[in-house]
């Protein structure tokens, strides 16, 4: 997903609401686009590409980005 932290948590909260459930949001790699300090619009098209390649030819040294929803830990009963 495209966009920015703030702005995939505010998604995934929306969608939440909608009923879909966590594990559907592990499936999602965001922010997209490796961390390779991009600012400008052409830097970070070239980290996005940088990702596309390296999830094409399964890097796994690649560091992937993914945005972490904190869930509620289990209530532990006594």
């Amino acid at each position: 997903m495209i966009g920015s932290r703030r702005k995939v948590l505010s998604v995934y909260k929306a969608l939440e609401k909608e009923g879909y459930t966590m594990e559907e949001f592990e499936r999602v790699d965001a922010p997209m686009g490796l961390d390779i300090g991009a600012l400008s619009p052409e830097e970070i098209a070239v980290s996005i590409v940088a990702e596309l390649v390296a999830v094409r030819r399964n890097v796994e040294s690649a560091a992937h980005k993914k945005v972490k929803v904190a869930t509620p830990d289990p209530v532990e009963t006594k």
